[in-house]
């Protein structure tokens, strides 16, 4: 049988460094009541005994658990969801936190954040990009958690941080208004999604400031197949259309596909713009013009926002609003005609 050596204490830590060990804990604690060779000398001791502090005691003493929660709340097609919670846990690590991760329903809401609270997780961050809460509800809901949501939610007084979807739809139409463009067609995300919502009236609002018609439309989600599918149905109106406003990259490649089987050309035939500006987006054939998200950035932020919470609770909550880019390739151009669908 092989016996373990004996683990050393804070107490073999204040023997060595000839002080109280309530003096090694106000160090371990980042308490600034000690002096600095004081503090040199208890970190030598740690460091020759390979003495490293409880994390529970460490929570006994600070009531805090270093420790965030990212709470992801049905999200169904998320191409970039694996690089998103790498950037927030990257962001929290740098941060001296660590970043749990969980997944559930609307339904399942209160019981994940419910499980949060008994985990002692000193802050939460939410992605429910299709949550319709009221805000006090939510709160409720969080009893006590700061928390912080990655989503796009006008009206709420709440903490958040979202890229504005208003003026991401303004200049993906405006785009192509100035480029000559006047019956506009668009396949959004379903409206169910609240950036679907925002971008579907966005898309008509604007043409109507314009004095044009809102062209055919058919909702999709995030897939791919969804796209392609609402394409056919939009070109099976009749309606003419000389260019296409796609929800997402992704939809935009179901779209392109639909638009092909069809005849028609891109550009030539029909302009496709979409949004996120992802990588396959500079590949696709033609190249595609979309509007950039800068989503690591909103990722790092979000967290950044909640670490700032918890530093200052006293902090007044508010809104960060990211704007958008667009970014302009090869699948937009003048029309060359008065437009297809038939």
């Amino acid at each position: 049988m092989t016996i373990r050596k004996k683990k050393n204490t804070i107490r073999d830590v204040a023997q060595l460094a000839g002080v109280s060990y309530q003096t090694v804990s106000r160090v371990i604690n980042g308490s600034n009541n000690v002096a600095e060779e004081t503090r040199k000398r208890i970190v030598q001791a740690m460091h020759t005994l390979d003495y490293s502090p409880s994390k529970i005691a460490q929570m006994l003493t600070t009531q805090r658990s270093n420790t965030l929660e990212l709470i992801i709340v049905d999200v169904v097609y998320g191409g970039r969801l694996a690089d998103s919670i790498k950037n927030m846990a990257r962001t929290a690590r740098d941060a001296g936190y660590s970043l749990l991760v969980t997944e559930t329903s609307a339904e399942g809401l209160e019981t994940a954040l419910d499980n949060a609270a008994s985990r002692l997780v000193d802050g939460v961050v939410i992605h429910a990009p299709r949550l319709h809460i009221a805000d006090d509800t939510l709160v409720e809901l969080c009893n006590g958690i700061p928390f912080v949501r990655r989503d796009y939610v006008p009206g709420s007084s709440l903490a958040w941080i979202g890229f504005d979807q208003i003026v991401a739809t303004r200049l993906a139409v405006e785009h192509l208004i100035t480029s000559g463009h006047r019956h506009i067609a668009a396949i959004p995300p379903t409206s169910k999604i609240l950036n679907g919502h925002w971008r579907h009236i966005t898309w008509r609002n604007v043409l109507l400031e314009h004095g044009l018609e809102p062209g055919p439309s058919s909702e999709g989600d995030y897939s791919i197949r969804s796209a392609y599918e609402a394409t056919h149905t939009v070109l099976a109106t009749k309606i003419p259309f000389t260019a296409l406003l796609v929800g997402t990259d992704t939809m935009a490649l179901g779209a392109m596909r639909a638009l092909r089987e069809h005849g028609l050309r891109i550009p030539q035939d029909i302009s496709v713009v979409g949004f996120d500006n992802a990588e396959m987006s500079a590949y696709t054939e033609p190249p595609l013009t979309t509007i950039d998200f800068k989503f690591a950035k909103q990722d790092a932020m979000t967290v950044k926002y909640l670490i700032d919470i918890l530093s200052d609770p006293e902090m007044e909550l508010h809104q960060r609003v990211l704007m958008p880019y667009l970014v302009i390739r090869e699948s937009t151009q003048s029309p060359n005609n008065a437009g297809h669908g038939e």
